[in-house]
């Protein structure tokens, strides 16, 4: 049997004296998309932090396929196949869509010391890169996400929905093991969201993916997911089957409180 794409066990994260995170516990599977939803404030975020490395339990611990990775920093955990998109979007002021997902590939070459002396010899760095017509390769990404018509525009200067697949572009493009999306469809409209959850739905059939999406969208984690944890103040209050924990009582409580029960 397998090991976890990820696995936590009794994390527990403290802000001075709130508790953020709760003896959180739950695993992924290699290949499975687990959805992680809760209301304002139920620990989302904090967690997704954690599998990144970006910040550290007080207790607990976090494996990545068996490997215990609690004290890694977030490079060691890219290195070891963690990709992530962010709920804030962050470009650079004076790259081309194209650079952005070049530069994901780059990170994926690096790590694995395939790409020495790139700021050497950049030109014919990037030009490897773009011969490279693997599925997530950046020529079949750009086409994939409908980022091709704009691969030479500056990237920062595209709408939301755009600048969000150019994040989950660049993420892909490291060829992670494990993918973390921070609320991937906020701020788009309903046509965008369609295809996101198509874009990611493809990616999970064609390249056996474990993915943890943290989404205030319930009907997209519904169709995105194949379980469902649902956190409230920190605690895991459900998890299980979409269809079980979208219509459990304690998430309804979670949402709209005890009179909704």
């Amino acid at each position: 049997m397998s090991a976890p794409a990820l696995e936590l066990h009794g994390v527990t994260v403290r802000f001075g004296g709130i508790v953020a995170a709760d003896a959180v516990s739950f695993t992924v599977a290699p290949g499975e998309t687990v959805g992680l939803i809760g209301p304002n404030g139920a620990g989302k975020t904090t967690i997704l932090d954690v599998v990144a490395g970006a910040r550290r339990p007080a207790e607990g611990r976090v494996s990545l396929y068996g490997d215990q990775v609690t004290t890694r920093s977030v490079v060691q955990r890219a290195r070891a196949g963690v990709a992530r998109t962010f709920q804030q979007l962050s470009l650079f002021e004076d790259m081309t869509v194209r650079d952005h997902v070049v530069l994901g590939c780059l990170a994926a070459r690096t790590a694995a010391g395939d790409a020495p002396g790139y700021w050497r010899g950049r030109a014919s760095v990037e030009r490897a890169l773009l011969a490279d017509d693997s599925p997530l390769g950046p020529v079949a990404l750009l086409r994939r996400l409908r980022l091709e018509p704009l691969a030479d525009e500056p990237a920062s200067a595209q709408s939301v929905g755009t600048v969000r697949m150019i994040d989950l572009a660049r993420a892909l493009a490291s060829r992670p093991r494990l993918l973390l999306l921070d609320e991937p469809v906020s701020g788009l409209n309903e046509a965008e969201a369609q295809h996101v959850a198509e874009v990611l739905v493809s990616l999970h059939a064609d390249h056996d993916l474990a993915m943890l999406v943290v989404e205030h969208n319930l009907e997209f984690a519904r169709l995105l997911s194949d379980r469902i944890v649902a956190l409230d103040f920190g605690k895991v209050i459900a998890d299980g089957a979409p269809a079980d924990v979208l219509g459990s009582t304690a998430l309804r409580e979670a949402y709209f409180g005890a009179a909704a029960a």
